[in-house]
């Protein structure tokens, strides 16, 4: 229910899905471009999958993707976020942070947080 919510804001607000803004955080963290087997590898996806919402994101000029052979990988492909990229994530991103405060951090004390730290040290 809180992933439909998230959802419908980014919808409504920059109209990009919860999975579009996702590719473009994964690309962002990247330094702005990564190679198409890397992003599969950081959103868990398929290839076939994500080709067709990297065709929607290059369609929308969010996104562009350039052959970048290599010798062990001839059909190597990397996709960067364009200007309007980069806007419309950055705009998608202060709603999306705004989302988790609402729905999230607001709630979480302190002794909250500082448990959190610790768990995600020990996992990372």
């Amino acid at each position: 229910m809180l992933q439909r919510r998230f959802e419908q804001i980014l919808l409504d607000e920059h109209n990009i899905s919860l999975a579009w803004y996702d590719a473009l955080t994964a690309i962002r963290t990247a330094g702005g471009k990564m190679r198409v087997h890397q992003l599969c590898q950081a959103l868990s996806e398929v290839p076939s999958s994500l080709s067709r919402r990297l065709d929607r994101l290059e369609d929308d000029g969010l996104v562009t993707r350039r052959a970048t052979p290599e010798p062990d990988d001839r059909r190597a492909v990397t996709v960067a976020l364009t200007r309007e990229g980069r806007s419309v994530w950055r705009d998608a991103n202060i709603t999306y942070r705004r989302i988790v405060q609402e729905h999230f951090a607001q709630h979480l004390t302190e002794t909250d947080i500082a448990a959190l730290h610790r768990l995600w040290a020990k996992l990372g």
